[in-house]
């Protein structure tokens, strides 16, 4: 326990320390985007809060009160939102703490629930030009409008959520409707949390990432001390991998002359089958150079995401938050993957989409 407080101790001031000085060794050598393992700590640290609040008991009773698919449908409809608004990688850290409350509560399956729900934060978060990482990258790169954005990737977003409800019908999911004990809202701490998390996001859009890391670390140890003990370590580690540079990797496709895809469907098949490979932001930064049609990249990254639980960071932190079988993650997800394919191919190879 003293070793893993004292690594979150010296991660945490890494970051900080990366972040305020440009001079600092990270910058140079390590390559790594600080200033999201920053905003991501920061959720991390407001998702407990938020647990220890019973804000999670609070929203999971409201769900399981519909009771049936409209629970079910209302909780993959709020995945998809908070990812499109939140990004999908941090909305996890909110959505699944719910998930795991409400299959506690109602008995529903945790795998069935738990890996729809990050398919939904994935396909959600496609919705917008801040849902992810990777479309943050597209959008800035290719100068988009954040209009025009939104409306190039609605499609994607309408038929992905219409295949995810046919999989869940066929999951036969139902929240049935139970007795539920009153649950206490620490209401203090619950408004405290979100006071935290608009700080975040407010400064995050000016690029005072460092500050609010700071904000959530001291309003933790005040608000409750026991959170900083709980940060997972080993998760922010994996980020910090995955957000490392990968523009070598696409200028070294330029000096090896690698012929880059060209129409929509060889577009579309490659950036989704390397985002299975090597994680959909990582595959979007050696791409990016290389293609000028930014609507297919976006969707083939995106649509990337989901399948295999390397497609996106997304799906790692729903199985470290949850514990449940890399196997049984996958028979669900990959099925889903290759359906979205499929049908995104088809559309490509007939010019109907993108």
């Amino acid at each position: 326990m003293k070793r893993e407080r004292l690594l979150a101790i010296l991660i945490v001031m890494f970051a900080f320390l990366s972040i305020i000085d440009t001079n600092f060794p990270a910058r140079s050598l390590g390559y790594i985007d600080l200033e999201s393992i920053s905003l991501i700590i920061s959720f991390m640290l407001v998702s407990k809060l938020l647990s220890v609040s019973g804000a999670f008991s609070k929203l999971s009773s409201w769900i399981l009160s519909r009771g049936g698919n409209v629970a079910i449908f209302l909780l993959l409809l709020m995945a998809e939102l908070g990812a499109a608004l939140l990004m999908n990688d941090t909305s996890l850290f909110f959505m699944i703490p719910l998930v795991i409350i409400i299959s506690k509560i109602s008995g529903c399956e945790l795998r069935d629930l738990a890996v729809l729900v990050t398919i939904a934060a994935n396909i959600g978060s496609a919705l917008t030009p801040f849902g992810n990482p990777q479309n943050i990258i597209i959008w800035r790169h290719y100068h988009i409008t954040i209009l025009n954005f939104m409306l190039e990737m609605t499609p994607f977003f309408l038929i992905s959520t219409g295949i995810l409800l046919i999989f869940a019908l066929m999951e036969n999911l139902s929240l049935r409707k139970v007795k539920i004990p009153t649950v206490r809202l620490d209401m203090k701490l619950a408004i405290s949390a979100l006071v935290i998390l608009s700080l975040n996001l407010v400064l995050a859009q000016i690029g005072l990432y460092w500050m609010g890391l700071l904000i959530s670390l001291i309003a933790s140890s005040i608000l409750r001390r026991e959170v900083l003990l709980k940060i997972d370590i080993p998760l922010i580690i994996i980020f910090c991998l995955l957000f490392m540079d990968f523009g070598e990797l696409s200028y070294l496709m330029g000096v090896w002359r690698v012929i880059p895809p060209i129409t929509g469907f060889e577009i579309v098949l490659t950036s989704s089958i390397i985002s299975q490979l090597m994680s959909n932001v990582p595959a979007t930064i050696t791409l990016l150079n290389h293609i000028s049609n930014w609507r297919a990249l976006a969707i083939g990254v995106n649509l990337g995401g989901t399948g295999f639980i390397t497609g996106s960071m997304a799906n790692i932190i729903t199985l470290r938050l949850t514990k449940i079988d890399l196997k049984k993650f996958h028979e669900v997800s990959i099925p889903y993957f290759l359906a979205l394919l499929s049908c995104f191919l088809l559309l490509s190879y007939l010019s109907i989409y993108p």
